[in-house]
């Protein structure tokens, strides 16, 4: 019997964590950097738990080796990630935010594998066992789902878990949910010790719904996710997520589900989604709008034209409605097909550094010669306006916005402004119908993709389109202050 691993002490220096490790892969969304992988681990898969354990036996136990494999001189941790980085943590603990004192293990028993296909095959036997059991249910679904897709049958992984076409749904769910919801999405997903962690629940417990939010699954053997209204499914993944994001207390349980459905859907309202609503695309741009097909045929009944004034889902200003005439802020000129090239700053003591960033944007940036830079920058640009306004905006005479505790969650849960809380938050204040809903359909998500180059291509005409929106936004953020603080709901703010 030839021997398919050695048993070695090998230095700690020399462990390379695994970012492909299928138990924590698909929710990890932070850097390469090994400090960010050790951190996730600690507090997202309760490596911390595992360090409290080293440190109370004195010892890494001999009998409990890392598998690995060679690479490139180092060696890759294929099992174990979890205890390799509560060791690597333990070195400087107090950079981790341990409350644990320091201790030094220089090295690391491991089972060195020679080949990568023996200590995968080895990894599924334990999949069997207990060490499977113990993942995160999410986890568990990413590896069945990468079974089922590989060739195994539904009735071969109830090994695994009793009801693993279960898992098969949330798998597939969240692929597609993820292109969506994508790194806010995958907090709510993983376990983590933040109050927005651990929702996996509250999505399956959503799939009864399906049919109501633009999607359903496919019966057996198939089990996946067949999405019939894009669109609708779409606004109610970011309607959920913005949903729980914003649910600190945790005040939403599978009791608000399985008791409270219809006021859990009343809420999503003013998220963005409304699971009656009939949801279809803008004619003249490539940014999707949603629209409810009896509000517009009330407007058109008793104005002879859709309006954006709607109560249900907000119309977003790039509706062939709104290309065609005047918008009510201006966004475009008198002249017929022109369109305003520049916002309107009434805001008196702008910074100059602010000043800067907007004539950057708007005179600097070329819509046809850097289209994505033009849409990736419109983010950059209006997080800076509204960011701007909020912390140098007083109230009610000497208070400024930023300083009340309505605005404390954007600041006080990271060490960086949560701009997604932010701008919830006001749009929250804003009591204008039409500002509010241009302010909603204004999707920061499809600009995140551009940002960070998320197979997605910007063109020229979708560039022109969200500078144009953002000239609307910019001329009501940076309206005159006494104006601004007219169009607020100021007792929020108390």
């Amino acid at each position: 019997m030839n021997n398919k691993s050695k048993l070695r002490q090998v230095n700690l220096d020399d462990l390379e964590l695994d970012l492909n490790n299928p138990r924590f892969a698909e929710l990890y969304s932070g850097s390469q950097n090994e400090d960010d992988l050790i951190e996730y681990l600690l507090y997202s898969e309760a490596a911390d738990e595992v360090a409290k354990a080293i440190v109370s036996a004195d010892e890494f136990y001999p009998d409990r080796p890392l598998w690995v494999v060679e690479n490139n001189g180092k060696y890759l941790v294929k099992d174990g990630n979890r205890r390799c980085s509560a060791v690597k943590a333990l070195q400087m603990p107090g950079k981790f935010k341990l409350n644990l004192p320091k201790t030094n293990l220089d090295e690391l028993p491991v089972l060195i594998y020679n080949k990568i296909q023996d200590i995968d095959a080895r990894i599924v036997q334990e999949h069997a066992g207990n060490l499977f059991r113990r993942w995160e249910r999410i986890a568990k679904a990413l590896e069945v789902y990468k079974l089922f897709n590989s060739g195994s049958t539904v009735d071969s992984m109830k090994e695994l878990d009793s009801q693993p076409a279960d898992l098969i749904k949330l798998a597939s769910f969240y692929y597609d949910a993820v292109k969506i919801g994508g790194d806010d999405l995958k907090q709510l997903l993983r376990r983590g010790r933040g109050k927005n962690s651990g929702r996996t629940i509250i999505f399956e417990r959503l799939f009864k719904q399906s049919e109501d939010c633009g999607y359903r699954f496919k019966r057996k053997p198939a089990y996946v996710i067949e999405i019939f209204d894009k669109l609708k499914f779409e606004a109610f993944i970011k309607a959920v997520v913005n949903c729980l994001l914003d649910d600190i207390k945790g005040e939403i349980t599978t009791d608000t589900i399985d008791k409270n459905l219809a006021s859990f859907f009343e809420k999503l309202k003013t998220y963005g989604f409304d699971r009656k609503a009939i949801y279809t695309k803008a004619v003249s741009s490539n940014i999707q709008t949603e629209v409810t097909s009896n509000k517009s045929t009330q407007d058109r009944n008793s104005s002879g034209s859709a309006t954006s004034d709607s109560q249900s889902y907000p119309t977003s200003s790039n509706s062939a409605s709104s290309n065609s005439t005047s918008n009510s802020t201006g966004n475009n000129s008198s002249g017929r097909g022109s369109t305003k090239k520049y916002p309107l700053l009434k805001r008196k003591q702008l910074s100059s550094g602010l000043k800067d960033r907007i004539d950057e944007y708007f005179k600097n940036l070329d819509s046809n010669t850097a289209p994505n830079a033009k849409i990736a920058m419109a983010r950059v640009l209006f997080e800076c306006v509204m960011k701007f306004v909020i912390e140098e905006t007083k109230y009610n005479g000497q208070t400024l916005m930023s300083k009340s505790n309505y605005f404390n969650t954007v600041y006080s849960d990271t060490k960086f402004t949560d701009f997604r809380k932010m701008k919830h938050k006001f749009i929250d204040l804003i009591i204008i119908t039409k500002d509010r809903n241009a302010m909603i359909s204004f999707d920061l998500d499809h600009l995140h993709q551009v940002v960070h180059n998320y197979k997605v291509s910007g063109i020229s005409t979708v560039a022109d389109q969200v500078s144009s929106n953002l000239i609307e936004l910019i001329e009501f953020m940076l309206k005159d202050e006494a104006d601004l603080l007219l169009s607020l709901d100021l007792t929020k703010l108390n």
